[in-house]
């Protein structure tokens, strides 16, 4: 309605909002979080106090499969090995990233956009692209076999380096390694130097400085990323199938096979609660073990003023790049050496080469079923990165500016499938699509991809809608400029680099999901699964070749990333000087 007195001035004063309708705008918030994360969650729980009958699922609601894992010794094992393969791994990784990311973060100068881009660009890279290069190293016919029998050290191939625990963590570290890196960076890269002056002028040696200044200020992220990669790892079961064998069996296994070829849903359910809760408390733990203390507002302080380094500096910082180096061919070796016998003429991944030869890459052009999976891989990526990207800014936005009731519940639970180990995902979602009548194929594919997709490109929004400025959106609406246009010409130009952002990871994340996409995708194989299948059931050269332009495809997109997110940028940078 117009108010009279502004009416006998000739203007009209601002529509406030209706509850009702601010309601009705928040409502697609709730719909998505009960429909694709509350639901199938319930779903879960409920399914885990069923039981099986002659082949189907009896509606008799019972703990008999949890007095079932409470009474194997089988179940504890094998879920005591993958606690303990994922914990290690992380702890194992933790050792390496943490003084990496301090040396990049307070110590390195020149280059140091390039090293960060290096050691996360194999995020980037598909994960079974990197499983599948350990297997050409460690291999009975691997390099690493290759190698010591021809130096002399072994007088025949060995069996001991695939297929065992270690293989695992080693494959499972070579995962961690980059987020904890990168959770640990930022905090590194607001320390302020002053405090570190302040310490050493006090008198405190450099072990005192780290454990009183440096340590306090920085655990939190270490617990951060650490957590993170443990939830990654032990959900994880296209390593322990791959690289394990039956020493590296996880219980990630046992689940895929439970809602697979055992057929015993119910189960396979229990299983999951149980890992779940596991998890829960073993990052519960993590993160009480390493308490905030201190907040870091990203003043780094004054830096050192330049000179000549002490004989110290010099060898700590000679030190340090031969790590930052060393790690750098840790996670490159692999993608490398597989792209090299991408080239081989032979089929066998043997040293030397027997020539070097395009046979492979030709042979993909007539290759039907890997053709089709790709074409299935393009139609996915495309809706979901379609629907992911304008739903989940939408979603940032109605929670940012929005009265959406109990927003930050609504963020978290947005964000869970983020943290969910990738085959509980995965279960979860086939039974919430299969409650929607969804049928198995494209269709189901998309909303299970969606359902972690999503959630990152709202997040990264989120993150940048929180650091503008509101005086900027207000200007606009007092100037005259409604909503819309506001949102057009102020807003957008200010989160239009966080949305590509979103988009281009989110295009990564579906074009590399295997985890999720193996329970939901049916028949209807994307490239991903058909890779796998090969993998698992014969291995042919033509991988070598596939994951090499796969590689590639993912570097032209992290490049990109880089440049659309500099271009588009530099306004915000602007705006916000």
């Amino acid at each position: 309605m117009v108010d009279q007195s502004a009416a006998a001035t000739g203007m009209t004063a601002p529509v406030i909002p209706r509850p009702r309708i601010a309601r009705l705008v928040n409502l697609p918030v709730w719909i998505w979080l009960v429909v694709i994360v509350l639901l199938p969650n319930a779903l879960l729980i409920g399914c885990s106090l069923m039981r099986i009958s002659n082949g189907f699922i009896a509606f008799d609601p019972s703990l008999v499969n949890y007095q079932r894992l409470w009474g194997s010794s089988g179940f504890w094992t094998l879920l005591g090995r993958t606690l303990k393969l994922s914990l290690v791994a992380s702890g194992i990784a933790a050792l390496v990233a943490y003084p990496l990311a301090f040396f990049v973060g307070r110590i390195v100068r020149r280059n140091k956009a390039l090293i960060v881009t290096l050691v996360l660009v194999p995020l980037w890279i598909s994960l079974l692209m990197r499983v599948f290069a350990w297997r050409l190293i460690l291999g009975q016919s691997g390099l690493l076999n290759s190698f010591l029998v021809s130096s002399g050290v072994l007088d025949r191939p060995s069996e001991a380096f695939l297929y065992t625990s270690a293989s695992v963590i080693l494959v499972f570290t070579y995962i961690a390694i980059p987020y904890i890196f990168i959770a640990t960076l930022n905090a590194f890269e607001k320390l302020p130097q002053s405090l570190l002056e302040a310490s050493e002028d006090s008198g405190a040696s450099s072990l005192q400085t780290f454990l009183h200044v440096v340590w306090p200020l920085t655990r939190r992220s270490l617990a951060i990323g650490v957590s993170l990669a443990f939830l990654i790892t032990v959900g994880d079961f296209v390593t322990p199938s791959m690289i394990g064998g039956i020493d590296g069996t996880t219980i990630g296994v046992l689940i895929s096979s439970q809602f697979g070829m055992a057929n015993n849903w119910p189960y396979g359910a229990a299983v999951a609660i149980v890992l779940m809760l596991c998890c829960g408390a073993i990052v519960g733990l993590v993160m009480a073990a390493c308490p905030q203390r201190g907040v870091l507002l990203g003043d780094e302080g004054a830096r050192p003023a330049s000179g000549a380094p002490s004989a110290r500096g010099r060898w700590l910082k000679i030190g340090g790049m031969t790590g930052v180096f060393a790690v750098i061919l840790f996670l490159y070796a692999p993608i490398a050496l597989m792209a090299f016998f991408s080239f081989n003429d032979s089929k066998m991944q043997l040293f030397p080469l027997a020539g070097l030869s395009l046979r492979w890459y030709f042979d993909l052009v007539h290759n039907d079923g890997l053709i089709v999976a790709a074409q299935r891989s393009l139609i996915v990526a495309f809706f979901v990165i379609t629907f992911s990207t304008i739903v989940g800014t939408a979603f940032a936005l109605l929670l940012h500016y929005g009265r959406v009731s109990g927003a930050r519940f609504c963020e978290f639970a947005i964000a869970l499938p983020i943290a969910m180990p990738g085959v509980v995902l995965g279960i979860v979602m086939v039974l919430g699509t299969e409650m929607l009548r969804i049928p198995s194929g494209l269709v189901r594919t998309v909303v299970g991809q969606s359902s972690f997709v999503l959630p990152v490109t709202m997040m990264l929004v989120l993150a940048r809608l929180r650091r503008l400025d509101p005086s900027l959106l207000e200007a606009s609406l007092d100037l005259g400029a409604d909503k819309l246009r506001s949102f057009l010409f102020v807003l957008l130009p200010l989160i239009r680099g966080a949305v590509a952002s979103g988009a281009l990871l989110g295009l990564t994340l579906s074009a590399d999901d295997v985890m999720v996409t193996l329970f939901l995708a049916g028949p209807s194989q994307t490239l991903p699964i058909w890779v796998f299948n090969q993998m698992r059931f014969g291995f042919t050269p033509t991988v070598n070749a596939v994951f090499t332009l796969l590689a590639v495809a993912c570097l032209l997109i992290v490049v990109a990333a880089s440049r659309i997110g500099g271009r588009l940028g530099r306004p915000v940078a602007q705006n916000d000087a």
